[in-house]
């Protein structure tokens, strides 16, 4: 997209017509070629055109900020320490995660939830794999099953991207456009509802969340209007590119377990969160981890087998401080 002298603009894709089952065959090609180069060239896109309702979008920020009011207290009620086992649920204060040595903490907060399995699952309490943790302050009607309906709806989102991402891939390598289906029996598909809080001294060591690479498939990040803060990193031309908000948008990215499984074709890309000095931020941000016991080999035929779920436990584990070893607990706790 221009020369790596010119500036760098992350591609937005429509892709309504992939989803139109009256579209024509070339404009549904055309979707497919955009998000192929996208995803090959930067690992970064904005998505519009995917047909979830707008009101959708706007209640998952006030269930966000629904979240976030809530007092100290209240939110440690849920803090990740009390999650099943590893399973790696509720809420996670500032301070946490450290990406590189030298840097300060990340001054994010989450709230995490992910796919609801009860505690007599045979699975329950391995990685990613439990119940969520609820705060007893908030409505169930109001919260609880309010979040899961937006679960859903990001989960069928990311289910077509996976179709559009499987057609994408070289004709040479002859993959079905089922190659990723795999990938969604009894997914990990966490979900952070993220907070920046405005931080009044700027240091140069510290970032909402510091230049990292996503661990796991495809990542789907919905940005609050009106806020900054989110840049990616172009390796031509050596720079940060600010993701800017696209109005009813989601920002698609590619993480690694997806660069391991179609040996590098599809690109994990660094980004970055700045800090803010006087105006909060707050996003969603939805991780397809994949099938956690899938031993996955590159698409190409290159590479050694990656198995998906100790992949991504690893990498927490090497991030987490003192948090990451909950996951390192081998018998579900209760």
């Amino acid at each position: 997209m221009g020369s790596i002298n010119e500036p760098t603009v992350i591609p937005t894709v429509n892709i309504s017509a992939f989803l139109n089952p009256k579209s024509d065959q070339e404009a549904r090609d055309a979707v497919i070629e955009s998000v192929r180069n996208a995803c090959h060239t930067y690992g970064f896109f904005n998505l519009v055109g995917h047909g979830i309702p707008q009101d959708v979008l706007h209640e998952a920020f006030k269930l966000n900020k629904m979240f976030f009011a809530l007092s100290e207290d209240e939110k440690m009620e849920v803090c990740i320490n009390k999650s099943v086992g590893r399973s790696f649920r509720g809420y996670e204060p500032p301070g946490i995660q450290i990406h590189h040595e030298g840097l300060l903490p990340d001054t994010k907060e989450t709230f995490m939830i992910g796919r609801e399995v009860p505690e007599d699952d045979p699975d329950c309490g391995s990685f990613s794999t439990g119940p969520n943790l609820w705060p007893s302050s908030l409505p169930k009607d109001k919260f609880q099953d309010r979040i899961m309906a937006y679960h859903s709806n990001i989960l069928g989102l990311v289910k077509h991207i996976l179709d559009i991402l499987a057609l994408g891939l070289p004709g040479e390598w002859k993959c079905p456009p089922n190659v990723f289906n795999s990938l969604l029996d009894k997914p990990s598909i966490p979900m952070r509802f993220l907070h920046y809080a405005p931080v009044q001294t700027q240091d140069s060591r510290q970032f909402g969340v510091a230049d990292h690479t996503d661990f796991g498939c495809v990542s789907i990040l919905l940005q609050e209007p009106g806020t900054t803060g989110l840049e990616v990193y172009y390796p031509p031309s050596d720079s940060w590119v600010p993701v800017p908000v696209v109005d009813d948008g989601f920002v698609i990215n590619m993480g690694d377990m997806m660069q391991k499984y179609t040996g590098g074709y599809y690109r994990s890309a660094r980004h970055r969160v700045l800090t803010n000095r006087d105006k909060h931020r707050h996003s969603i941000a939805f991780f397809l981890n994949g099938n956690l016991k899938l031993k996955a080999k590159a698409l190409d035929g290159s590479g050694a087998e990656t198995i998906v779920g100790e992949h991504i436990r690893q990498r927490l584990i090497e991030t987490m401080g003192d948090t990451g070893k909950l996951l390192k607990r081998e018998m579900v706790t209760t």
